[in-house]
């Protein structure tokens, strides 16, 4: 097992600062910084959600499976422990087949990881009838008790004191086959965090994606497998226990045919709760005070929506409906399915009791009013109205963005209407220093921006108008602009450039008309030919000066906003190309 990754990580070349991953997490364990998403592992519950939503595939799993190879190779006895949601991305597999395929490899067997949940749910039921009355928590779920622990730790003491299905049936494992390495191979990213904690019992962890992805490097198949009657679990078939990955599984398992009728009669000394998806747990802990049951509720919690059929680590993206069929499908019973209790006797002797005491509780960090005040400010958020809580930075208000502003997990490019003013700043302050008249005008015939110079191109109408709308902001262009029909021509036309010169009141005009959004906006550059010449090299100069400042800022903003190009910068290099002497 690699020592040197976590089981998730960014690959930095890949990220594409869209800040989806910062929106999506649950938590806000993501730091952003140098134009790169990293994951903050002690806040991290290792729920795979960024895994899941990341456009650029920068969301990386780490590969054990070479060391499987490795293993494999030497000819060790490797046994899988094979999540009971494997019916669901496997529905044309048969049992026998995925055996069949499992020794092709070089395995020594395939366990069914449910076996361990039939003990699960044994022993927490145990626990649970020795408990006051009060609500309680099943430990499952890997990522949810990791949410617990870290963001709850006042909760901590609710969780059923118990091992994972998973750590359970490693445990049974080792003590069947005493030589053996255990590979558990399931939906889950979090087992890989578990497997680290408890590599005593779990060598490994794998998803259903990468045990595909080892199958292709061994060159096996299912559909050229040939299944013969050694091919079955080991060490033998689970029962009940295949329906712990959908919600309710780990209730089913717990309650009795007799305890079924006593809930529906409200005669039960226990209630039973099955809930799943991050809010509902979230929203299920913080009002937990407040239940005031006068009898015991066991709460059957799981952090991926609809359980671990709809984990990270899965193959199929079939409905939550679809997958649960096929789990029920699975729960066969015949002559060869051994009883509970049957499965039970090959646990005996083996404690399945933990404790949570090695997930720590992350750093909690005091922000003060002053410094939280002094980052908004930064970003120009200098009253309550200013602080649009648009969530367009992936936090969930400009405070709480503030906060990570202060302690580094965010940079100040990430607030989109910060970067707008700034862009917008940039603009005015290139507009107002070019030395020819610009004026931008949109589809409507409507000036969207212009500088003084080109008002005052325009004369002394265009100058009143000026004083009480600046920049002609808005203004009919067919009614100020007396060559505004070239404007129509080019936004008709989609011309990239057009370049005419125009006489008006007696003098003569070099009028450059580019398109900056196609049939969209355009901008005009006005040179009055009558003044002496610009420098058009001093342009050119100033104007790539001022492009290569502000291009990041552009980049930035034509990506937030979703945008097929920035106007700045297509504007700017327009005006350079069609002035540079040295591309003509």
């Amino acid at each position: 097992m690699s020592d040197q990754l976590e089981p998730l990580y960014t690959e930095k070349n890949n990220c594409q600062d869209c800040y989806k991953c910062i929106k999506e997490c649950p938590v806000k364990s993501i730091k952003f910084e140098n134009t790169s998403a990293s994951i903050r592992y002690e806040y991290c519950t290792y729920c795979g959600h960024c895994l899941t939503i990341c456009p650029a595939n920068a969301k990386k799993v780490r590969d054990d499976s070479q060391e499987i190879i490795t293993a494999l190779q030497n000819k060790e006895q490797v046994i899988i422990s094979l999540a009971p949601s494997y019916i669901s991305e496997f529905p044309y597999v048969s049992e026998e087949a995925f055996v069949a395929a499992a020794k092709e490899m070089g395995f020594y067997g395939v366990s069914e990881t449910a076996l361990g949940a039939e003990k699960v749910s044994q022993a927490t039921n145990e626990w649970l009838q020795s408990q006051p009355n009060g609500v309680y928590i099943s430990s499952c779920c890997t990522a949810a008790v990791h949410f617990i622990c870290k963001y709850y730790p006042e909760k901590k003491h609710l969780l059923a004191p118990i091992d994972t299905p998973m750590v359970a049936h490693g445990k049974m494992l080792k003590k069947q086959y005493p030589n053996c390495k255990v590979v558990f191979v399931g939906p889950c990213i979090a087992k890989k965090k578990e497997s680290d904690m408890n590599n005593s019992v779990i060598d490994y962890a794998l998803t259903y994606k990468e045990f595909v992805q080892m199958m292709d490097w061994f060159g096996v198949d299912f559909d050229f497998t040939s299944p013969s009657a050694d091919d079955v679990f080991i060490p033998q078939r689970a029962n009940k226990g295949r329906l712990f990955p959908v919600d309710g599984g780990m209730i089913a398992n717990m309650m009795s045919t007799e305890e079924v009728a006593s809930i529906t009669n409200n005669n039960s000394p226990v209630s039973y709760m099955t809930f799943s998806g991050v809010k509902n747990i979230r929203e299920i802990i913080e009002d937990s005070e407040s239940l005031n049951i006068s009898k015991k509720l066991f709460l059957e919690l799981m952090i991926c929506e609809g359980g671990c059929v709809k984990g990270p680590g899965t193959l199929t993206d079939k409905s939550v409906a679809s997958k649960r069929i096929k789990v029920f499908s699975s729960l066969k019973k015949d002559k060869t399915t051994p009883t509970i209790a049957e499965n039970l006797t090959l646990f005996e002797g083996i404690d399945v009791a933990t404790s949570f005491d090695s997930i720590s509780q992350p750093p909690v960090i005091e922000y003060p009013e002053a410094k939280i005040e002094e980052a908004l400010q930064s970003v120009n958020k200098f009253s309550k109205q200013a602080e649009l809580n648009c969530s367009g930075c992936g936090y969930d208000n400009c405070r709480e963005f503030a906060k990570a502003l202060i302690d580094g997990r965010a940079e100040s490019s990430m607030c989109i209407s910060f970067m707008r003013s700034v862009a917008f700043s940039k603009t005015n302050i290139l507009l107002r220093k070019i030395p020819y008249g610009v004026v931008i005008v949109d589809e409507n015939m409507q000036i969207v921006d212009s500088n003084e110079k080109f008002v005052k191109i325009l004369g002394e109408e265009a100058m009143f108008i000026h004083e009480n709308v600046p920049n002609l902001v808005g203004a009919d262009a067919r009614k100020l602009i007396p060559f505004s029909y070239l404007f129509e021509k080019v936004l008709k036309n989609g011309n990239d450039q057009l370049e005419q010169d125009v006489r008006y009141n007696d003098k003569y005009f070099n009028v450059s008309v580019m398109t900056v959004q196609a049939g969209k906006t355009v901008c005009g550059i006005v040179q009055n030919m009558h003044e002496p010449e610009v420098r058009k090299d001093l342009v050119i100069n100033r104007t790539r000066e001022v492009i290569l400042q502000n291009l990041k800022v552009v980049q930035q903003i034509a990506f937030l906003l979703g945008e097929n190009a920035s106007f700045t910068e297509t504007m700017l290099n327009s005006i350079v190309e069609s002035h540079d002497e040295t591309k003509k």
